[in-house]
């Protein structure tokens, strides 16, 4: 290019220069400020600044620095759900499963049908420790999980009624379930309202919604319909899937049942991970090893990792070569969220004070849960696409700040900047060529 031209036209060529090598930058620098995107969470949300809790220090650092760091779990409607579906199934479904474990293999059974249609047994089976710890003295004095005060119980037997107001929103903030491995397929329908709608989900033991069952009311009886091997329509029983939902579990829940009893696998434990703030609250009070007491019985293994935070891995030694995915962690779907334990909590939850403080740390959570956000923090470098996306393009990488998710510019945004600079580089020198052009023709 002849000097003069380049001269008469030096500073376009700067503008274009600084632009190539300052957009990509400057935007990265405004997109990564501490600046809070605030949402209406509704009934879950509220105001930090308020309860002094700020950056990092979420939940754990922020404990001793309150008379009563869980006065903000007061705040919450908490429904435990007392699961008499499977307390029924295992009353009388198992001794089917026992007899026929080895016969007709491939035919129709019209015997015994009477045990996969029994009548409806009250209590929390399995789960009761866990009803046991919810009205302990720990859990109301320690943590503010008072029954009848900001905790109630509800029944299986009319749960889909309870979630909800005859408008269609909860009546409930968070819904804690137990062993919950029958269930009716209104029931199922209901807790993916619930997490639709912005609820948190937590579970305290694995194995749920393995089999789809039928209350009938007027009778009191409860029948298998499908799952755990088998199926049955009232006339005869055969040979079926085990895990009824179990895609569409990995979606909403994150997760589903993966190991069984029969499996010997056995645990020392899990080790927590700082990637959102109740595992990092975990680990700052217990240190690197949680959950000591559970040795195994029957455990979920996580399925989904898109908008799934992990808050600690199992740690499985009984079988040197056997390495199910078992983890603790919080899976975010539409609104809400699904935390699950991901073993048996109620085996041990009375005994190990680290089970106790997931399940209140998850509802201190839950109580500064903001239903807006759209992506949980530190989510995995690479995720596999099995749920709904959300709007907010995989350009964005959302960093921690408390329990709030603000978004930063990723890497992969800067080649596009970069090519807008070349693009105007370009277009200056043909710009430049097309004048000096012109001139010529005017000579």
């Amino acid at each position: 290019m002849p000097a003069g031209l380049l001269a008469k036209y030096s500073s376009l060529l700067a503008l274009a220069v600084i632009l190539m090598f300052c957009i990509p930058s400057s935007v990265s620098s405004i997109m990564n400020s501490s600046q809070l995107q605030h949402f209406d969470g509704g009934e879950l949300a509220s105001n930090l600044s308020r309860v002094g809790w700020t950056g990092t220090r979420y939940l754990a650092s922020s404990l001793s620095s309150q008379s009563d760091p869980y006065n903000q779990t007061l705040k919450l409607k908490i429904a435990a759900v007392e699961p008499v579906f499977t307390t029924t199934a295992y009353s009388s479904f198992y001794s089917f499963y026992s007899k026929y474990a080895t016969r007709n293999l491939n035919g129709t059974i019209k015997t015994d049908l009477n045990l996969l249609n029994a009548s409806i047994v009250r209590g929390w089976g399995w789960s009761d420790a866990l009803r046991r710890f919810l009205i302990s003295t720990t859990a109301g004095d320690q943590y503010d999980i008072v029954l009848g005060r900001n905790l109630s119980f509800i029944s299986e037997v009319n749960v889909s009624q309870a979630l909800f107001r005859t408008d269609g929103t909860r009546n409930y903030d968070v819904l804690i379930l137990g062993f919950t491995e029958y269930v009716t397929v209104q029931e199922y329908y209901a807790y993916k309202s619930f997490v639709t709608t912005g609820g948190v989900l937590v579970l305290m033991d694995a194995t749920n919604f393995l089999a789809e069952v039928q209350y009938y009311p007027r009778t009191q009886h409860l029948a298998l319909i499908r799952g755990h091997g088998w199926g049955f329509n009232g006339t005869m029983a055969w040979r079926d899937i085990f895990d009824r939902w179990q895609n569409e579990n990995t979606n909403w829940i994150g997760g589903t049942f993966g190991v069984g009893s029969s499996s010997g696998a056995g645990y020392s434990g899990a080790t927590p991970l700082t990637d959102n703030p109740v595992g990092r609250a975990l680990k700052e009070k217990y240190g690197s090893r949680v959950f000591t007491v559970y040795q195994g019985h029957e455990e979920n293994v996580l399925t989904n990792l898109t908008r799934t935070s992990i808050i600690a891995n199992w740690v499985q030694t009984r079988k040197p070569d056997f390495h199910p995915n078992v983890a603790t962690y919080l899976h975010y779907y539409r609104g809400g969220i699904v935390a699950d334990l991901g073993v048996m909590g109620s085996d041990v939850i009375m005994s190990d004070g680290s089970v106790q403080f997931f399940l209140s740390q998850t509802l201190l959570f839950a109580a500064e849960f903001d239903s807006g956000v759209t992506n949980p923090p530190s989510l995995p470098a690479t995720t596999t696409n099995m749920s709904d996306q959300s709007s907010v393009g995989a350009a964005y990488r959302p960093s921690p700040v408390g329990n709030v998710v603000v978004m930063s510019l990723g890497d992969r945004m800067v080649m596009p900047l970069l090519l807008v600079g070349m693009i105007l580089l370009v277009s200056f020198l043909a710009a430049a060529v097309w004048l000096r052009r012109r001139e010529h023709r005017a000579v």
